[in-house]
């Protein structure tokens, strides 16, 4: 049973939480008291470290953007979310762990939602006639 009324405001709606997560993190990367050097310095990495991920993560919301590189800046953001797991795992408080880990569940249903986009099935209907 299919939904096709619900597939083309899905891929969007997911889009803009991510980007807004995304953004809202990595803005504040770019302030000066806004903790962040603190707390990479924390996690054994160096303070310039800290505006190179806030940098990737405003690239992979742009990509998010841009159909042909989509997949790539969800891969991008993946990463990112990944070592921000890791980092939050392996210090306390563990708890910081909840945020980074809801963005994986938004780019997983991403991808599922982008692949069964209805675009691509009338694009091949359309090139058929």
């Amino acid at each position: 049973m299919t939904f096709p009324s619900f597939r083309r405001p899905l891929p969007v709606t997911f889009r803009i939480l991510l980007s807004l997560g995304f953004l809202a993190a990595a803005l504040t990367k770019f302030l000066p008291h806004s903790g962040w050097q603190e707390r990479f310095a924390s996690w054994g990495y160096p303070a310039w470290f800290v505006p190179v991920i806030g940098s990737l993560e405003i690239m992979g919301v742009l990509g998010l953007w841009v159909p042909r590189v989509s997949r790539q800046a969800m891969i991008l953001l993946a990463i990112v979310l990944l070592e921000a797991s890791y980092a939050n795992l392996s210090h306390p408080p563990i708890l910081q762990v909840v945020r980074p880990a809801l963005f994986p569940a938004l780019l997983a249903a991403l991808f599922v939602t982008q692949r069964m986009s209805p675009r691509k099935a009338g694009a091949t209907a359309d090139a058929s006639r």
